[in-house]
């Protein structure tokens, strides 16, 4: 049993590459300890032949992981959250006090009513306890641990989740208001429900990481998907407080490819998060029909106009018209944290 007060968080909006994250940080602290890893598509043998393999059946994906011996923490949050130290540091007349989310998930650290036993993936124990609000004062004074989002195109979010929303097997997620997301459509979608939760977790990071750019860290979900190998490196460099090489780092990636997550869903018998009805896939193919809707242009500046009303910085995304022009950029979250840290 550890006390997590200075617990790292990678937080992610939901749809943006939450279990990319969790799988890729956990093999890589599997394969950095000399453990092995199994390709189910090509058969190769990854690391240490005669290392332990990785138990797929009891990893349970949950938000806590012990990454002891490959980060300098104990354990490390990967998963949806308000940016620590956010909430207490806001006044009581702003919007944000004032709105909710319009489903559960968004802000997994603050939403649970007990942390005394979160149970830990990666580790010889089951649990271990998270002390909350110890992690809040420390982080509203700059003095907690490294924190990241890693952040998605708004709409390319909202419509992912508008997808993900209508399959999922809780009526909590398939319904908005008392009536079927199934029967909305996309615009009614983006803009009653998904822009409000998207701006109410994004601008708790746009605000600490301009109070704090050491601690707090943006990262563009397209540069996630663009060049895996050097976001990730980003990533772990800022969780590990300095730049080193990690060997294992790119074998990782591999073995996160979306082929393969479904072959090992494959070999579950289940989608990766439980959250599909039936056996399907949690991954959606990307030849979706209706993602057409985002490059309209009509609905990019009415989201555009609602997110600035509520102080998000919108310069900060790779709109879906504009993308080819701003992905092929090197992860720019420092530079933009340093302008909106000069403002």
């Amino acid at each position: 049993m550890f006390a997590n007060f200075k617990l790292p968080v990678l937080s992610t909006v939901p749809r943006s590459g939450t279990w990319f994250l969790r799988y890729l940080f956990s093999f890589v602290c599997h394969l950095e300890q000399g453990g092995r890893l199994d390709d189910l598509l090509t058969g190769e043998i990854i690391g240490n032949p005669q290392g332990a393999a990785f138990d797929f059946k009891r990893f349970r994906g949950g938000q806590l992981f012990r990454v002891a011996g490959t980060l300098p923490t104990e354990h490390m949050f990967i998963g949806h959250t308000v940016c620590p130290g956010f909430q207490d540091s806001i006044p009581t007349r702003h919007w944000w006090r004032h709105t909710a989310f319009h489903v559960p998930g968004y802000d997994c650290l603050h939403e649970e009513k007990s942390y005394r036993h979160t149970p830990v993936d990666l580790a010889s124990y089951d649990y271990a306890p998270v002390k909350v609000p110890a992690m809040e004062r420390a982080a509203r004074k700059g003095r907690g641990a490294p924190i990241a989002l890693v952040y998605r195109n708004p709409i390319d979010q909202a419509f992912s989740y508008f997808r993900y929303c209508q399959a999922h097997i809780n009526p909590t997620y398939r319904l908005f208001r008392g009536r079927a997301i199934a029967e909305m459509s996309f615009r009614e979608y983006l803009f009653d429900a998904a822009l409000i939760s998207y701006a109410r977790q994004f601008i708790s990071y746009q605000l600490q990481a301009a109070r704090y750019p050491d601690l707090v860290k943006l990262i563009p979900y397209e540069n996630l998907i663009d060049r895996p190998v050097e976001t990730a490196t980003h990533l772990l460099d800022h969780f590990s407080g300095t730049r080193r090489e990690w060997p294992m780092l790119r074998a990782a990636v591999r073995l996160v490819r979306k082929e393969h997550m479904r072959a090992i869903e494959g070999k579950l018998g289940s989608s990766l998060d439980g959250t599909r009805n039936g056996e399907s896939s949690h991954m959606r193919p990307s030849d979706d029909a209706e993602r057409d809707l985002l490059t309209d242009a009509s609905l990019r500046d009415e989201a555009i106009a609602r997110l600035s009303d509520m102080g998000v910085d919108c310069s900060l995304f790779a709109w879906p018209p504009h993308r080819a022009a701003t992905t092929g950029l090197s992860v720019p979250c420092d530079v933009r944290q340093g302008k909106q840290a000069s403002r």
